[in-house]
């Protein structure tokens, strides 16, 4: 849970917040999947 909410903080991943929620929308995290796994792979690493 602090590991999203540091990534919400910092931008990371776009997000709504809505009262005290934060909702990311589907297609913005499947996006932020596939871009960290490419780097990962990029730089021969697990994540």
């Amino acid at each position: 849970t602090k590991t999203g909410y540091k990534l919400l903080h910092e931008g990371k991943i776009p997000a709504m917040k809505i009262g005290r929620s934060y909702r990311i929308p589907k297609a913005h995290l499947f996006t932020y999947l596939q871009i960290c796994g490419q780097h990962c792979r990029a730089e021969n690493r697990q994540c």
